[in-house]
């Protein structure tokens, strides 16, 4: 039987490696809900990309975003388009002519060129990709694609599309609230959680241009209005009195380049955030608990500016048991991590909606030849000529990989009942995709990015991964050699497991603050 042969399991175990690394990859660039689903008819040269349950094909789609220029047009209609293009109202022509006349290929031109982002292309991309994402995971409501369509109600209508597309990103189970119009006030969203089924009420604002000056945002008269944009807003989203209310507003600062400069803005914001939270009244009663994400896309109020600057950060009002911003304990933060990772997820699923994927297949861009054409790559299990301990030459099976330095990688190879290890240059592509996606991109099933220094809740997640597969007498075994955590023991299995990464945390952070402590008290003085 094939299953029993020695090399058929190991060719097995192999493919599996690969796959998950893969879906690693694309996780990193496509988020954790639906993934991209396409594949090409070589013989006829069409590529076909699935929406939910609808069927898109054409012969010119080299690159993602070759369908997205597609399936954008599309969904606002040909015939639409052909009616407004020479009306000359609405921005999504001016971003496209731009766009056009910016990367226009020449004859002999590859057909795939690294360019500098501009603004206007960044406007229409990830309009055109929020949309896919939505339609991908629930539908395009036409009362939306109407709002869309008019240039009045264009740009409120477009941050409404992009807290969409994290929602959907975030692998949540969206639902458009506001269809219709009625008397009963409605918030943009309902986002149920796959994870906590949970449901989130969204309500997505931005603001529409800025009275007081925004080169710098120390300026008072900037503060005063940013200050009062955010409470103004507050009040307004607290008036629908939505359930577990997320509130998202969109600030669209046209000169918000440097991360330091967004700083001051985040600080300014939370001041008016926790005036909010002391002190506003809808109704003669307090406002009740609700999470707020503030963000700024640049490229949104400033389409000529060169980059693609989005910020963002989230706040809470009234939330006593979110684990950021006050001091608590480690048990309970960790605790209040759990309890709120919905958000959490929600905001780093805005960060991967925020980069447009490249590739269909989540291959890194970095390993994409002229033609769009993935590379090939060193991977685990592969059989390559090697340098033995005598400096031979000799065919070797690769077992393990890791990049190391800015271009090299450590392989531990096999061959002839012997292990060695040998080094090895890479590409400036394959040491890009591997800073970026981590060493899944050679195939490493069990590859990790590097733990944020100073953060116990990324330190927490990865104990978590790490210790999803324990069985039984394994966290039995735990609880037995820990005896300060044998109350614990009896747990079903799935907390257990929890437990014990979180035990594992504690410890380890304990452990490096400690370290850091002691470095700091015998570090010379200046």
């Amino acid at each position: 039987m094939p299953e029993r042969d020695p090399a058929f399991l190991a060719q097995a175990q192999t493919m599996l490696r690969h796959h998950q690394a893969a879906e690693s990859v694309r996780q990193q660039q496509q988020g954790h809900g639906n993934p991209i689903i396409s594949w090409m008819d070589e013989a006829n040269g069409f590529r076909f990309v699935a929406v939910k349950g609808a069927l898109h094909w054409g012969n010119n789609w080299v690159l993602f975003p070759n369908f997205l220029d597609y399936f954008m047009k599309k969904t606002f209609g040909h015939d639409w388009g052909e009616r407004e293009r020479n009306k000359g109202l609405h921005p999504l022509f001016r971003w496209l002519q731009k766009t056009q006349e910016y990367s226009s290929h020449k004859p002999g031109d590859p057909k795939v060129r690294t360019i500098v982002m501009m603004g206007f292309m960044a406007c229409w991309l990830h309009l055109a990709y929020a949309l896919y994402l939505i339609a991908h995971h629930d539908e395009i409501p036409n009362l939306l694609v109407k709002r869309l369509r008019h240039p009045l109600s264009f740009m409120p209508a477009y941050h409404e599309v992009v807290v969409g597309a994290a929602l959907a990103v975030a692998g949540m189970e969206i639902a458009c609230a506001e269809t219709m119009a009625g008397s009963t006030p409605t918030p943009e969203f309902r986002a149920k959680s796959k994870a906590s089924g949970k449901t989130y009420e969204v309500e997505a604002k931005r603001k529409n241009g800025w009275k007081a000056p925004t080169t710098d945002v120390t300026n008072a008269e900037f503060q005063r209005e940013l200050e009062g944009y955010v409470r103004d807003q507050i009040y307004k989203a607290s008036k629908k009195k939505l359930t577990n209310p997320v509130f998202w507003f969109e600030l669209s600062i046209p000169t918000m380049m440097a991360e330091a400069d967004w700083r001051v803005v985040a600080e300014k914001a939370e001041v008016a955030i926790r005036d909010a939270e002391k002190s506003m009244t809808v109704d003669g009663q307090p406002i009740a608990p609700a999470y707020v994400v503030i963000t700024n896309h640049t490229f949104l109020a400033n389409e000529d500016v060169t980059g693609n600057s989005c910020f963002g950060f989230l706040e809470t009002i009234k939330i006593d048991d979110y684990p950021f911003g006050r001091p608590i304990e480690v048990e309970a933060a960790l605790e209040g991590y759990d309890k709120h990772r919905d958000i959490f997820w929600l905001m780093e699923a805005w960060k991967t909606a925020s980069t447009v994927p490249t590739t269909f297949d989540g291959s890194p861009p970095e390993l994409l030849d002229s033609d769009g054409k993935p590379q090939p790559t060193v991977k685990i299990g592969a059989i390559m000529d090697v340098p033995d301990m005598d400096g031979k030459t000799v065919r070797a099976t690769v077992e393990e990989i890791t990049s190391w330095g800015e271009d090299k990688a450590m392989l531990a190879v096999a061959a002839n009942g012997l292990r060695w290890i040998v080094t090895m240059p890479l590409t400036a592509g394959e040491a890009q995709a591997a800073r970026r996606y981590t060493d899944a991109v050679f195939g490493k099933d069990n590859a990790s990015h590097g733990l944020r220094d100073g953060d116990p809740f990324d330190l927490y997640d990865w104990f978590l991964k790490a210790h999803a597969t324990m069985t039984q007498e394994q966290v039995d075994k735990f609880f037995e050699q820990n005896p300060t955590g044998a109350h614990y023991r009896g747990l079903p299995l799935k907390e257990a497991r929890v437990r014990v990464a979180r035990e594992h945390a504690k410890w380890a952070w304990m452990r490096s603050e400690q370290e850091r402590t002691a470095k700091a008290q015998h570090a010379p003085a200046e």
